[in-house]
C-alpha cells in the first residue's frame, strides 16, 4: 500500500532529522513509527507493565538507613521510622503521623518505614500453601 501524508515543514523537518539520527530514510522511520503505533498494546492493567519515566536520575544509596535499622530495630519495634542517613527524624505508630512530622520539619524526602524487630518472623506476602 502507498500512503501519502500531508505534513508541515516543520513537521517534515522533525521526521527528517529523527530517521537521520536513526539512520534509516524519512519514509522508513515513518513506516516504523506508524507500525511501533498501531502494535502498543491497550492501555489496560492486565498488559500494562510499567513504563519509564526519567532516567539519568541519581541513585540513592541507603545503606546508612538499613545499618541504622539493624542497630535500632529492636528498641523502634513495631513503630514507623523516618530516616535521613542515620539520623532519626521521627517516629510513631502511623506513616501517617510520621510523614506529617517530616513534612513539620520542612524536610522533603525521607526513608520511611516500619521496623519489624528482631523476635518477629520474617513477613512473608500472599499465596496459598
Amino acid at each position: 500500500m502507498i500512503l501519502t501524508i500531508e505534513v508541515s515543514a516543520e513537521l517534515e523537518r522533525k521526521l527528517e532529522a529523527e530517521a537521520r539520527n536513526n539512520g534509516v530514510g524519512k519514509n522508513e522511520f515513518a513506516k516504523i513509527i506508524l507500525e511501533e503505533k498501531l502494535n502498543e498494546k491497550p492501555n489496560n492493567r492486565s498488559t500494562d507493565y510499567g513504563r519509564i519515566i526519567a532516567t539519568g536520575l541519581p541513585v540513592r544509596d541507603f545503606s546508612r538507613e538499613h545499618a541504622w535499622l539493624a542497630k535500632n530495630r529492636d528498641e523502634f519495634d513495631g513503630q514507623v521510622v523516618a530516616l535521613d542517613g542515620d539520623t532519626l527524624l521521627a517516629h510513631g505508630e502511623s506513616g501517617k503521623e510520621v510523614a506529617a512530622k517530616v513534612k513539620e520539619l520542612g524536610i522533603k524526602s525521607a526513608y520511611i518505614v516500619l521496623v519489624e524487630g528482631s523476635n518477629r518472623p520474617p513477613f512473608i506476602s500472599g499465596g496459598v500453601w
